[in-house]
């Protein structure tokens, strides 16, 4: 449920690609060491701070990508947590210089130089307050990396925070039930008058199940298809191009464009329309109800078994 974020680019550092290379084929690597065991966690903040020194031996010099260039060391926290949780990480201070990114991981191996247990990634070059969430996370371990880009040593701080879980749901459009958990379902925006948009649908806890931005043939009107759905709600966010489409239902619209949207159910099945303006999204629901002849067996099964308990 959480979605990996975009290698990180910088002209200055695209130069050191082939120096990650070469480290990764250089010398051997051990599985990353922790610093600090930040113990069982709940809901609130927690304050990390360190400093990024040489590198062990169990140095990671790539996360996201084989091509990067973490050639120092790393400062590794340690933490658990016993529920499903939102977790995010909020830059304090930083200083000496140097460029820190923080990487979590659900384990501490080192493949060839890169760290297989990456999850998501928060490099947080802004202004000191800016924050990136890490999305739900199941129950377990989990690891923090700080390193250097290029292999700098410089100080940093960090907030750690952990919130409970809770559903953003959206006001919605109902269109009411639009197939089984047998039925292929087919929903696009032809015919609206917003040129070029874009769908992203969610189950009913905010799992981001399918987007889509052109459905090809010339046109930029969005159309998606799924053979089947299980039985629940889902809904649909319609925009303009360029919305973005983050996890529990944060949906940021497209500023190209405003205009009546419609989000097509299939043939002979309804129609949602909407108004939207540049940066906004229309929402919509609709239903998927079990198979009639699951329905059925269900139904015969409860009949058997009364049948019994009266004789």
């Amino acid at each position: 449920m959480i979605r990996a974020p975009p290698i990180k680019a910088c002209t200055m550092k695209a130069q050191f690609i082939a120096l990650a290379v070469l480290a990764a084929y250089s010398q051997a690597f051990a599985a990353l060491v922790v610093d600090l065991d930040l113990g069982l966690l709940d809901v609130g903040e927690t304050s990390i701070a360190g400093q990024v020194t040489a590198g062990p031996a169990g140095n990671a010099i790539a996360y996201s990508s084989p091509f990067q260039n973490y050639s120092g060391g790393e400062v590794v926290f340690e933490f658990a947590i016993e529920q499903a949780l939102e977790v995010s990480l909020t830059s304090s201070a930083f200083g000496d210089g140097g460029d820190p990114d923080a990487f979590l991981l659900n384990s501490l191996d080192v493949v060839e130089g890169q760290a297989s247990g990456f999850i998501a990634s928060a490099y947080l070059d802004g202004a000191l307050g800016s924050t990136q969430g890490f999305g739900l996370l199941d129950p377990g371990t989990y690891y923090l990396s700080v390193e250097d880009w290029a292999g700098g040593a410089p100080t940093f701080e960090y907030t750690l925070g952990i919130n409970e879980f809770v559903v953003n749901t959206p006001t919605a459009a109902d269109l009411g039930v639009i197939g089984d958990d047998a039925s292929v379902i087919a929903l696009d925006t032809f015919g609206s008058e917003v040129g070029d948009t874009e769908l992203g649908i969610y189950d009913a806890v905010g799992t981001l199940i399918g987007l889509n931005d052109d459905a090809g043939g010339g046109t930029f009107q969005s159309a998606i298809e799924f053979g089947a759905l299980p039985e629940g709600t889902y809904y649909v966010a319609a925009g303009a191009y360029n919305s973005v489409f983050g996890s529990n239902f944060e949906v940021v619209g497209g500023t190209s464009e405003g205009g009546g949207i419609f989000l097509n159910t299939g043939e002979g099945g309804p129609q949602g329309a909407a108004e939207i303006a540049p940066g906004e999204v229309a929402w919509f629901s609709f239903g998927i109800v079990p198979e009639p002849s699951s329905m059925s067996l269900i139904a015969l099964a409860g009949l058997t078994l009364l049948g019994r308990r009266r004789r």
